[in-house]
């Protein structure tokens, strides 16, 4: 075991990380080194089609004018005893219980992932991640990802919970709270000759040069049943069992499922069918039911008059971000009206009535955004 507070055991589990990614993402570039050759294999397939280069040597003219930083994975036992952890808030209470909790010390902050054991410590310099990294290797990819959002915060961009799919660099997001299909419209949209993913939950967007960037989230769509089994190209991603047993499932009972599959684009949908950035020029808010019967429309929304409107697209940056000097604010949700603010010049448009995924892209073509 490790114990995470001893700097000469912490210095030696680094020396052993001689395995080596290179990814390069939108303006960061992270030099993944880990002491475990597995982990970098299943990175480097994961991460193919969702950067601007993966490759296991370095290819030093694809991150010119990159900021680059180091990251350490170490597939070893931690010892989380002898201090104390902070727990993590949380908006909800799980029945699973405790999530996440902390410890800060001068150098960064540890993190403990109290379900899977796996401890993750954030620094602007060094980041490292202990535990099981096979077994837990999504945790892994969102430390890795948590690093790209740190760096284009600190640069400005403002998160957003939202999918997003992007046409020839006009780029369209879908916000909606956790649950509220953003997932299964953005991947109905995919079916668009021309939609190429961008992103499944997470955005980062700001006024740059008289239009909205926005940068899309490396990490592959991961998806309830409810979203394969209403998918023709989908639906074999679940085992055959699965998939009977979701297919006799009640509508209401389906959407309520909480098991996630993950949907790999460039096997799903081909090659290039991704994208890492665009200019953001349409917002729809999921503002739909499944116990109505009302027809789905699209209407506009006034977000300058009503910015409470934006509440599904706003997310806390979490305990991972650290600002550029390794200080960590207290977590809080940036107000409404900075997102209104950000968003000036974007359309946003409001989807209502009853949940029904083919209406909507009907109304989405129509409106001429697919």
């Amino acid at each position: 075991m490790i114990n995470l507070f001893d700097a000469e055991q912490i210095a030696q589990a680094k020396a052993t990380c001689t395995s080596e990614l290179l990814l390069t993402f939108k303006g960061l570039t992270l030099h993944v080194l880990a002491d475990n050759p597995v982990i970098v294999d299943c990175l480097n397939a994961y991460y193919t089609g969702l950067t601007t280069n993966t490759g296991l040597t370095t290819n030093a003219d694809s991150h010119a004018e990159q900021a680059e930083q180091q990251v350490f994975l170490v597939n070893r036992q931690p010892d989380t005893s002898g201090s104390h952890w902070t727990p993590v808030k949380r908006a909800k209470t799980s029945a699973l219980g405790l999530k996440e909790a902390y410890v800060d010390t001068p150098n960064g902050r540890w993190i403990h992932k109290v379900r899977t054991g796996m401890v993750l410590f954030q620094s602007v310099t060094s980041p490292l991640a202990i535990g099981d990294l096979n077994q837990h290797s999504s945790q892994v990819i969102n430390f890795i990802n948590n690093q790209f959002l740190n760096h284009h915060q600190r640069g400005g961009y403002l998160l957003g919970h939202a999918s997003a799919f992007d046409i020839n660099g006009s780029t369209t997001a879908i916000a909606a709270s956790s649950g509220g299909g953003k997932s299964t419209l953005m991947l109905k949209a995919l079916e668009t000759a021309k939609a190429r993913f961008l992103s499944n939950d997470r955005i980062l967007f700001k006024p740059e040069n008289g239009h909205i960037g926005v940068l899309g989230v490396a990490k592959h769509p991961r998806v309830n049943p409810g979203t394969l089994i209403n998918s023709e190209r989908l639906a074999n991603l679940l085992p055959a069992e699965e998939h009977k047993r979701f297919s006799d499932m009640p509508k209401r009972q389906l959407w309520d499922i909480e098991q996630k599959y993950d949907v790999l684009i460039p096997a799903a949908y081909g090659e290039h069918k991704t994208a890492l950035s665009g200019t953001l020029k349409h917002l729809i808010l999921l503002d739909w039911a499944l116990d109505t019967t009302a027809p789905t429309a699209l209407s506009p929304v006034d977000i300058t008059t009503t910015p409470e409107a934006l509440d599904g697209l706003r997310k806390s940056p979490g305990p991972f971000f650290q600002h550029a000097d390794g200080r960590f604010p207290a977590e809080q949700t940036p107000p409404a009206e900075r997102y209104a603010e950000y968003l000036s010049g974007v359309e946003v448009l409001r989807l209502t009535g009853a949940i029904d995924f083919e209406r909507a892209i009907e109304l989405l073509h129509a409106k001429g955004i697919l």
